[in-house]
């Protein structure tokens, strides 16, 4: 195995602007999940869960955690830009450092991706009169535009839109309470079925919502590649990671609690794809229903932007270590310290995928990615600290991360068997491009083999 020391990046080498605070690096957080996440996945987890998708939910959030709680002690230790790349890079060995960041790398590619697709469908749906393929360019084309012009200028458009967002959230909360109340009376808001219905309760079907479930907070590992533009890493990054973990919990917890309250038979729903929707059609009316149809429109500019800075960022971090071609990865913008060409070259992709590639696929595939990322940065927690650093504290250090990796664990395991084809095929790519570019891992990135 081989260890890396705990230093600081080469002062030679580009930097970004310090401009973010813990406020900024919480809402980045929620917005890569987005507070409306449980529209996607309400109907089919609620009709697998009998019921009871809060419980799921609230499952989920805790489990999330572990891999939060993780997260954050590897940014305190290496607050550079890298993120999973990085941490399992210098904790336990640069080479296999490069497959979790390969891995990660297909997460963050797919997220604006699905996003664009995501917009693009819904807007077409809005104003049929524009095509799709017109929307993901009008999508793709605002966020990169937005992401060059720099974080101060993201963090700014996300603050507003998660902002709106979570009025359309609150909106909806209480029009969802005074249809229980106007039906059933202010008792009715009090109710344990949404956590434990027990003719329908089943734990195996609640651990598979509880699968789900966990996809919705895919993001809060995202703050940590904006390291190196935090004002205070150290202290932020992981508050940042475990506050968004949290506060996103509760929004999907309140919206998947009182839907269920207003349409108990989870099983009527004309479409699983649309279930929400229903919801708010009837707590609301049509203006509820388009409203929540427009914030899901806005979730993919608050997703695409965060998705599309995180991926540049990542890749900054392998050029500027010289596992990708570094002259064209680290080339920052002139006047705003941005990842440039890493940004135009994320939204040529997105573009690309967004027009020509199956929804399901990508969402997949999105999942592969994620929990590999996860399980590595669980892993480094162990390494780093634990035995490297020998420090004893078997709680922090041991079975939390420990936890951590064998949630992720099980869930990968459980991904369908195209998703791990394809994702094991995505990996033996990386696997060829590094036994090429490090001539059979003899060759250490030289940021490394400079210390």
């Amino acid at each position: 195995m081989t260890t890396i020391p705990n230093t600081s990046q080469d002062q030679a080498a580009p930097q970004f602007k310090r401009v973010l605070k813990l406020r900024d690096l919480v809402i980045y957080g929620i917005a890569f999940m987005t507070p409306i996440a449980p529209a996607y996945i309400y109907g089919y987890a609620s009709q697998l869960t009998g019921g009871m998708l809060p419980l799921s939910y609230l499952i989920a959030m805790f489990a999330m955690m572990f891999s939060a709680y993780s997260y954050g002690r590897m940014a305190a230790a290496f607050p550079v830009s890298g993120s999973t790349y990085t941490y399992t890079q210098r904790a336990i060995n640069p080479h296999l450092g490069f497959f979790a960041g390969w891995a990660m790398f297909m997460d963050y590619v797919l997220v604006p991706l699905i996003v664009f697709m995501m917009g693009a469908s819904y807007a077409n749906a809005l104003v049929p009169v524009i095509p799709y393929w017109v929307w993901v360019l009008i999508i793709a084309g605002v966020i990169t535009v937005i992401n060059i012009l720099g974080m101060q200028m993201a963090a700014k458009t996300n603050r507003i839109l998660v902002l709106f967002m979570g009025v359309i959230v609150a909106i909806f909360v209480i029009f969802c309470i005074k249809a229980i109340t106007v039906e059933e009376g202010a008792s009715a808001l009090v109710s344990i079925t949404p956590f434990f219905a027990s003719d329908t309760f089943a734990i195996g079907a609640i651990v598979s919502g509880a699968a789900i479930a966990c996809f919705s907070f895919l993001g809060f590992d995202s703050i940590t590649t904006l390291s190196e533009e935090a004002v205070n890493p150290k202290q932020d990054i992981w508050k940042a990671a475990m506050l968004s973990c949290l506060i996103g919990g509760i929004i999907f917890i309140a919206q998947a609690y009182v839907a269920q309250l207003v349409w108990p038979d989870v099983g009527s729903f004309k479409s699983t794809d649309t279930a929400l929707f229903e919801v708010a059609e009837r707590a609301g009316g049509a203006l509820l229903a388009t409203l929540f149809t427009v914030a899901v429109i806005v979730s993919t500019f608050t997703a695409g932007l965060t998705g599309q800075a995180s991926a540049s960022r990542l890749m900054f971090s392998m050029g500027r270590d010289e596992v990708l071609p570094k002259k064209f990865f680290t080339r920052l913008h002139p006047k705003y310290q941005t990842p440039m060409y890493n940004i135009l070259l994320m939204c040529g992709i997105s573009i690309v995928g967004a027009i020509f590639l199956p929804i399901n696929l990508v969402a997949e595939l999105m999942n592969f990615g994620g929990l590999t990322g996860f399980m590595f940065v669980n892993i480094s927690v162990i390494v780093y600290y634990f035995f490297r650093k020998k420090e004893r504290k078997i709680v922090r250090y041991l079975l939390i991360p420990g936890f951590g990796f064998l949630i992720c664990f099980y869930l990968f395991i459980n991904l369908s068997h195209t998703t791990l084809k394809v994702g094991f095929v995505w990996l033996g790519l990386g696997l060829i491009y590094s036994l090429v570019t490090t001539k059979g891992f003899k060759k250490q990135p030289k940021s490394l083999a400079e210390l």
